[in-house]
């Protein structure tokens, strides 16, 4: 277990959240919250966010190669008590290429149920309960330029895991497991409604990109999210690729924000919130960047004179999430990607020195 009480400065701008006089919290300042995967990509951004905002934190850690630890029925029953006053679940597997489907499925659906009886058991004081799950929740609608919203859920992957288990592959593996385990949340509040003082949140992050403040030591040990943005900033397309479809983003450090917003705004109990700052194309992206910072050394800068072409919006709507949270607008995909790449290069070039 670890509390990150005494976390050190970044050296990265934080803005702390302003609490509107109209807003009655669920689960205000200086309150105890629970943070699981806390020295995770965004577990660590979560901690930090809430420790900006006035809270306390006590937080759970794993070995990422141990994620059976979470699937383990007692798993969190050390970090409860009738301190916590809200719980943030990040920890899981995200992984697109799993050929097991106990791998995907103890961490994200098993720990997900064996957190909540946990909380049920020992988290007397708890007000709050905020699941990180993902947009891959949300896909899987025939109609490319489909927009996705809170009614959305990946049924097409769940229906292939159903059917033919750990031979559906890794990406549909990850969207049931996210939709079980999302599933299994409203299930559980409903039948211990008359024993529990808690609500549930659940959050759905497009792609999370931006800087990288966790614990890591080669390219192989960052998470998913991270080696994507560097390998789409540093490895060149052809010309005649560089106008395909790349990601939808959300900057960490808006999540963040958001996650601290779902345990001060009372009307975010029981919703589905999505975030999804917008989507690109590899030259968008390349753009960007080279907006931001002209002179950086070491991204690629695609063809700049590949005709211009830009998404309409976001294929995920935040629109709600951001009305209900009072979220501030979201950053921008060259800020986002600036941040990521000089975070990941700078601790590159450290090492090489």
């Amino acid at each position: 277990m670890f509390f990150p009480s005494q976390l050190q400065p970044t050296g990265i701008p934080y803005l702390t959240l302003e609490l509107q006089d109209d807003i009655m919290p669920s689960a205000p300042p200086p309150g105890n919250v629970l943070v699981t995967g806390v020295s995770g990509f965004s577990g660590v951004w979560i901690a930090h966010a809430l420790l900006a905002n006035g809270y306390q934190v006590r937080g759970t850690v794993r070995n990422p190669k141990k994620g059976a630890h979470v699937a383990e029925p007692d798993a969190f029953d050390n970090a409860l008590d009738g301190s916590i006053a809200a719980v943030i679940h990040v920890a899981g597997v995200a992984e697109l290429d799993a050929t097991d489907a106990s791998d995907i499925f103890g961490p994200n659906r098993d720990g997900v149920v064996n957190l909540l009886n946990s909380t049920l058991k020992h988290g007397k004081n708890v007000k709050r309960f905020v699941y990180m799950s993902s947009a891959q929740a949300l896909l899987g609608n025939d109609d490319i330029f489909h927009v996705y919203t809170e009614d959305d859920w990946a049924e097409k992957d769940l229906a292939l895991v159903q059917e033919k288990g750990s031979g559906a592959g890794g990406q549909a593996l990850y969207r049931a497991s996210k939709v079980l385990a999302e599933r299994a949340i409203v299930d559980f509040v409903e039948t211990h409604k008359m024993e529990i003082g808690w609500d549930a949140v659940r959050i759905l992050p497009a792609w999370i990109f931006g800087p990288v403040i966790h614990d890591w030591k080669t390219i192989d040990d960052l998470n998913l999210s991270s080696k994507v943005m560097y390998q789409q900033l540093t490895v060149p397309r052809d010309n005649d690729k560089v106008n395909d479809y790349a990601s939808e983003y959300i900057d960490v450090r808006d999540v963040a924000d958001a996650f601290v917003a779902a345990l001060q705004v009372e009307e975010a109990g029981g919703k589905r919130l999505l975030l999804d700052a917008g989507a690109y194309t590899y030259q968008n992206l390349y753009d960007a960047v080279n907006k931001v910072a002209p002179d950086l050394k070491g991204v690629v800068r695609g063809n700049p004179d590949a005709p211009p072409f830009a998404f309409p919006g976001a294929f995920v709507d935040s629109s709600r999430t951001v009305s209900l949270l009072r979220l501030k607008p979201f950053r921008s995909l060259g800020e986002t990607a600036t941040d990521t790449f000089r975070s990941i290069q700078t601790k590159l070039e450290g090492h090489a020195a």
